[in-house]
């Protein structure tokens, strides 16, 4: 995707002056890149504010550019940006307003990321030749593969490979939340293990959330196409194309942990019948957006946004506690299927409480990392 591009689309619709083609690659660059939102967003908030003062602007433009030359970040001087001299019904003020814009924000997303995207990561090197990325409870963290594929890994997820990753074979193992960029390699696919399924991938980008003791394991397309295998039919596939979701219920285990139980017992053997065994829930779907901004609900959590739609205060809770980093405990059971709708983007947990409490009445306490919710 070339930069120039977007911010060219970004800047003819600011300005009235895209046509409707323009808005529909707008809207399609925008549903394969969920990350360009939030900037769109804020410079679309500081555009039409006030136009400043243009000297002021130069001057603000001018610092910045050379604060983050000094951070080591490669920033494009303006007169390489040809779209702002191109369009010219748009006031001249307009254009230093959008490019000051631009570069005013690159610090904040520069150290958002930072702070989003937490070093809390444990890697480690196993007897069996094993490497394994882990993020903890309330952090998150990005991570390149020996090929270049680039991989963000959600809090409470692990990532494992062989450390002959790239060398005839690219597999690896998820536990948990993460989104791929996988660097394209006709000779070589790309395969993701999980609790479920198998995804076989050449080059794409696209969302997997398989969580141990999660009902469902989902794959979000972004781009590029993807082949699904199921563990317990692996002769069956389903090729998902861009804007669809598979869902697929994970295996249930309790009838292996009966027999686990009813072996360590020291008393008269019992004889226990294999129950019979439901197909897992297979669904294809479209992505979902939010109506507010069309942020994609399924990766949304790369832009530091929570966001739940008519979930059972019981899954919300599971979200939160990978979240916030925290425990949540229900006193009353009765509370747990209450249904949820909102978005959580900067609060703490406290806050985020406080907001729920404005739509379901529910008492809190908060003990350092343990919440407990009691019905009101």
């Amino acid at each position: 995707m070339s930069k120039t591009k977007v911010w060219e689309l970004v800047a003819k619709r600011l300005s009235g002056e895209a046509t409707n083609d323009e808005l529909g690659e707008l809207e399609n660059l925008l549903k394969s890149n969920p990350e360009m939102h939030y900037p769109l967003q804020t410079v679309a908030d500081i555009w039409h504010q006030n136009t400043p003062d243009t000297e002021n602007t130069h001057l603000a433009f001018a610092t910045h550019t050379a604060r983050m030359k000094e951070m080591g970040m490669d920033i494009e001087p303006p007169n390489e940006l040809p779209y702002l001299a191109e369009t010219k019904t748009i006031t001249r003020k307009k254009y230093l307003l959008l490019g000051a814009a631009l570069v005013l924000l690159l610090p904040l997303f520069y150290y958002s990321f930072t702070l989003f995207y937490q070093p809390a990561v444990k890697t480690t090197a196993k007897h069996d030749d094993k490497s394994e990325v882990s993020t903890k409870y309330g952090s998150r963290t990005k991570l390149t593969l020996p090929d270049g594929t680039q991989v963000w890994l959600n809090s409470g997820s692990k990532l494992s490979y062989d450390k002959t990753y790239g060398n005839g074979i690219r597999e690896v193992s998820l536990s948990g939340e993460a989104y791929f960029d996988v660097v394209k390699n006709p000779s070589l696919p790309f395969v993701i293990h999980t609790i479920s399924i198998d995804i076989k991938v050449l080059g794409t980008a696209f969302n997997v959330k398989s969580f141990p003791g999660e009902k469902n394991t989902e794959t979000s397309l972004i781009r590029g196409s993807i082949e699904v295998t199921f563990k317990n039919r692996p002769s069956e596939k389903i090729i998902l194309k861009p804007n669809e979701k598979l869902i697929t219920a994970n295996e249930e285990t309790q009838d292996n942990v009966v027999k686990a139980q009813a072996l360590q017992q020291k008393t008269t053997p019992v004889i226990i019948k294999e129950p019979a065994r439901q197909e897992p829930l297979v669904m294809v779907s479209h992505l979902t957006y939010a109506p507010a901004d069309s942020t994609i609900i399924e990766t949304s959590w790369m832009e530091n946004k929570l966001i739940f739609r008519s979930e059972t205060f019981e899954e919300l809770a599971i979200k939160m506690e990978r979240w916030y980093g925290v425990s949540i405990h229900f006193a009353d059971a009765a509370i747990k299927p209450k249904r949820l709708n909102g978005t959580f983007e900067n609060e703490s947990i406290q806050q985020a409480l406080q907001a729920l409490q404005l739509v379901m009445p529910f008492n809190y306490k908060i003990n350092k990392n343990e919440v407990i919710i009691a019905s009101k």
